[in-house]
């Protein structure tokens, strides 16, 4: 079997400290992008110093090689790849303490379809997922990964009408598969848009993150965490 190419590259940790940080925000840079661009337009912008940055970055700038919308095959084995260095950093947050559902998914383009896909397939709880711009894997809607653990999920995706890399169509197919799972979604849309990460998308983000610390604060301190978030 051939070595992960993924795990060769450091995974970088900012922030505040894993053990006193409420969240672990886990940032996943898109194609040709890496970790800086996601500490410099997401973390920067977001200035919430309180919070955990994780930031794998991808072998080579790329998490799997054709696009998101291309059969699941034409992207094996880089996909299964990129999926297990994902892994990677659940069992390092893990290992420092952090519970499942005080991890914060978060994705940009590859990355956000990178992100919905790991989490649609796990069987664990998280905190939250935000996609910026990305949505499932697959060539078709009934290709697709249904979740089966996101009940209750409070789920961000945000896109553009037009953007030439994602679209819309497969936006809003992952947006529904993840409403009947049981998530509570929410879709943003910017009229115009180009591919980026825009204001609006920010907002959006820094309102989830406000409105889950507080939820994920006495959710521990209850050990109650089954109850779903108001949509």
């Amino acid at each position: 079997m051939s070595e992960n190419p993924h795990r060769t590259v450091p995974i970088t940790v900012e922030g505040a400290p894993l053990e006193n940080a409420p969240l672990a925000l886990v940032m996943v840079h898109g194609r040709s992008l890496n970790a800086a661009y996601m500490r410099d337009n997401v973390a920067a912008r977001l200035d919430r110093a309180d919070l955990a940055h994780i930031l794998p970055e991808a072998h080579e700038n790329s998490w799997y090689p054709e696009s998101f919308l291309r059969p699941i095959e034409q992207n094996q084995p880089r996909l299964d790849w990129a999926l297990e260095r994902l892994d990677d950093v659940r069992q390092l947050l893990a290992n420092a303490g952090v519970v499942d559902h005080h991890i914060v998914w978060l994705g940009f383009s590859q990355g956000a379809c990178l992100v919905s896909e790991y989490v649609a397939r796990s069987s664990r709880h998280f905190g939250a997922m935000v996609c910026f711009t990305g949505g499932l894997i697959g060539p078709t809607e009934p290709d697709l990964t249904r979740p089966s653990a996101v009940h209750g999920l409070p789920a961000l995706f945000t896109t553009s009408d037009i953007d030439e890399f994602v679209p819309l169509w497969r936006v809003q197919e992952t947006v529904a598969i993840y409403r009947s799972a049981g998530a509570a979604v929410k879709l943003g849309i910017s009229l115009g848009a180009a591919h980026e990460i825009v204001d609006d998308a920010m907002e959006r983000c820094r309102a989830l993150l406000d409105a889950l610390q507080p939820r994920v604060t006495n959710a521990t301190q209850d050990g109650d965490y089954s109850s779903p978030p108001v949509a």
